[in-house]
């Protein structure tokens, strides 16, 4: 039912490097901040990362927030520039300035367009990874509509799985002649093929993994589809009513959840948000509910936002909430994190009598007449329901496929002139370019709303 030619090859990653370094250094400290990796780091300083690892005596891994780099600048730079960035971009009208891309203009061409799909599909074993697989019919599906309004689309599918080491999937050539590469779905496999389209003006799509940003720093044609954390605490974070009630923030004093915990103070403070601290530790025959009574207002409604992911924490906390508002009349609302619709083991009449407000990357409206639309021809074709993946698949293949062919290849532009509509099945596009020589991400997320009378909105 789900046969389809799937095709597998390996390169090694090509990378070139922007900067000639010299032999003398200049030694400049830089104190990491939110959001920034090795990469974005070496980026600003036109320094290597590599130098930058091995004189700090550290790994990638260990650059965190707070920590002081210091970081060893050329002292003479020499810009060396590729072949490749001195291609002039041509737009339908004949102007050489990108910025001046007639993206209005662009007319829709029989020209076929070559896109690749890369994921780990493991159909070397049994049963291969059907949340993969969900996506690619998701995406068929969508190839399919694109081809009924006229498009062209030589799809060739990979995968990742069946090789140990992606980057020869690169330098086998297989890449060469696409204009678009969707996957892989793993942050160091998005590398290796990003290294590789870097310069050849091949888009590369990020569509599942959410910390994949840093990439987007170092490829201007590179697109994250999920909101990264950050994107996702920061809208939920941007609903919070400013002269209604109290704000607090609660959690854990635990390393789990301290950079969810620091990251969402930041955001606090970003946006001018007065808040108050409550710091709570799960141990067993310890009740708050008595300390929530003498908190916690009883004449406004107490804006709750919890910094937590911790299903125990959450349950405990819920549980003592719920009590001090029904008993005690203090009103809450309660303001969570996405992880929590996994939580198994947390009373839903909690999120609904609590009024919960989650930011999230995907969110499926059965009410919707395009969901329902799509329900039917999924379930006609693969005689099952369909999974986030198969949603995900389908306003990935649906997004930049129709950008693709109405734009043109140098569609980037039009995104950031704001000229792609979208209207996805689950998620919410608006790509945001990081700086002048980056790439796109996703910046916007769903917020989706409990309701007393136990039904889930969406905040529009």
């Amino acid at each position: 039912m789900r046969k389809f030619s799937l095709l597998a090859l390996f390169t090694l990653c090509f990378s070139f490097s922007i900067w000639a370094q010299t032999k003398e250094y200049q030694i400049v400290e830089h104190r990491v901040r939110w959001m920034e990796n090795i990469y974005t780091i070496s980026r600003k300083y036109k320094a290597d990362p590599n130098t930058v690892l091995e004189y700090n005596g550290i790994t990638a891994s260990q650059i965190r927030r707070g920590v002081v780099l210091l970081i060893p600048v050329p002292l003479e730079e020499k810009e060396v520039v590729s072949q490749t960035d001195r291609t002039q971009i041509v737009d339908p009208k004949g102007n050489t300035d990108p910025y001046k891309y007639s993206c209005l203009d662009y007319q829709p061409s029989l020209q076929t367009h070559r896109v690749s799909l890369v994921l780990p599909f493991n159909l070397d074993q049994t049963p291969p990874n059907s949340q993969f697989i969900d996506f690619y019919m998701g995406f068929l599906l969508a190839a399919t509509d694109l081809k009924e309004e006229g498009m062209s689309v030589h799809l060739s599918v990979f995968d990742s799985e069946r090789f140990s080491d992606l980057p020869a999937l690169v330098q086998s050539g297989a890449l060469q002649d696409v204009e678009m590469v969707v996957g892989p779905v793993y942050a160091q496999d998005v590398v290796a093929v990003a290294n590789y389209t870097q310069g050849q003006n091949i888009k590369i799509v990020s569509p599942l993994d959410r910390q994949t940003d840093f990439v987007a720093n170092l490829n201007s044609n590179f697109f994250q589809v999920n909101a990264s954390p950050y994107h996702q605490q920061s809208n939920l974070i941007k609903i919070l009513p400013k002269n209604s009630g109290t704000v607090w923030l609660f959690y854990e004093n635990s390393e789990t959840d301290e950079e969810l915990v620091v990251m969402t103070k930041e955001i606090l403070i970003e946006n001018r948000v007065l808040f108050k601290e409550f710091i709570h530790k799960v141990e067993k025959g310890r009740d708050i509910t008595g300390q929530l009574a003498l908190t916690l207002s009883q004449n406004q409604t107490n804006h709750v936002v919890v910094a937590s992911t911790s299903e125990a924490f959450v349950s405990d906390l819920l549980r003592s909430l719920y009590i001090v508002q029904t008993r005690r009349n203090c009103p809450v609302t309660l303001y969570g994190n996405a992880r929590w619709r996994s939580f198994e083991n947390v009373d839903l009449n909690y999120y609904h009598s609590m009024n919960l407000y989650l930011s999230v990357n995907n969110y499926v409206d059965y009410q919707n007449t395009d969901v329902k639309r799509f329900l039917s021809r999924y379930r006609a074709l693969c005689r099952t329901e369909p999974s986030e993946y198969a949603y995900q698949g389908f306003d990935v293949g649906s997004y930049f496929l129709r950008t693709l062919y109405t734009r043109g290849p140098r569609f980037e532009y039009c995104i950031e002139q704001g000229l792609i509509p979208a209207d996805p099945l689950q998620s919410v596009f608006r790509f945001d370019k990081v700086g002048p020589d980056g790439g796109f991400v996703n910046s916007q997320t769903r917020i989706i709303h409990y309701l007393p009378n136990y039904l889930i909105e969406i905040v529009r």
